[in-house]
């Protein structure tokens, strides 16, 4: 941001589920997604790798287990965030090859009150690791792997192709790129 003083910078929220049509809108800049749907003229490219964990209260039942197998979510509540269930990982690389499904599956557009959530027992969630870590301690809550192999996930940076070589759009991509989560 130093660097690049006379450039606004807005994180917007609201197009958080439609960040695609933000895009090439011209709404948005630039789209930070773990799913990029490739389209011609946009460009994603990936920036940091990370692991997609359940995360339940830390009295949970599934709290001490190593991982949880999809027949652990079968009489749960799964609170994921209101896009298509072909698009969640939980879904895609446990519950659907195993042909199981959670007993109930809640949405909730924010990751603040869905951790809430979790935290009060309410159902659990499929969430980044390093992001679970952060909440851990202040919510009680925590990772289980999910699967025995757990599911490896990419952080995406995404932007219409004709902005590719915008500096400060590069020097940003070079920055998330050298961050290091946890």
């Amino acid at each position: 941001l130093e660097q690049w003083p006379s450039v606004d910078v807005d994180v917007k929220q609201k197009f958080q589920f439609g960040g695609i049509g933000a895009l090439f809108g011209h709404d948005i800049d630039m789209l930070v997604t773990p799913d990029p749907l490739h389209r011609p003229g946009l460009v994603f490219e990936p920036v940091f790798d990370y692991e997609q964990v359940l995360v339940v209260a830390a009295n949970h039942r599934l709290a001490g287990k190593r991982w949880a197998e999809a027949a652990d979510l079968e009489p749960e509540t799964l609170i994921t965030y209101p896009v298509a269930i072909e698009r969640l990982d939980v879904f895609n690389y446990l519950l659907v090859p195993a042909n199981m499904r959670p007993a109930r599956h809640k949405t909730i557009e924010t990751t603040d009150i869905m951790l809430q959530m979790v935290a009060a027992g309410r159902g659990v969630a499929a969430l980044p690791r390093w992001l679970v870590q952060e909440y851990s301690d202040r919510l009680g809550v925590v990772p289980v792997k999910l699967g025995k192999e757990g599911i490896a996930k990419q952080i995406f940076l995404g932007r219409r192709e004709r902005d590719v070589g915008v500096q400060y759009m590069d020097s940003f991509m070079k920055l998330a790129r050298e961050v290091r989560w946890r």
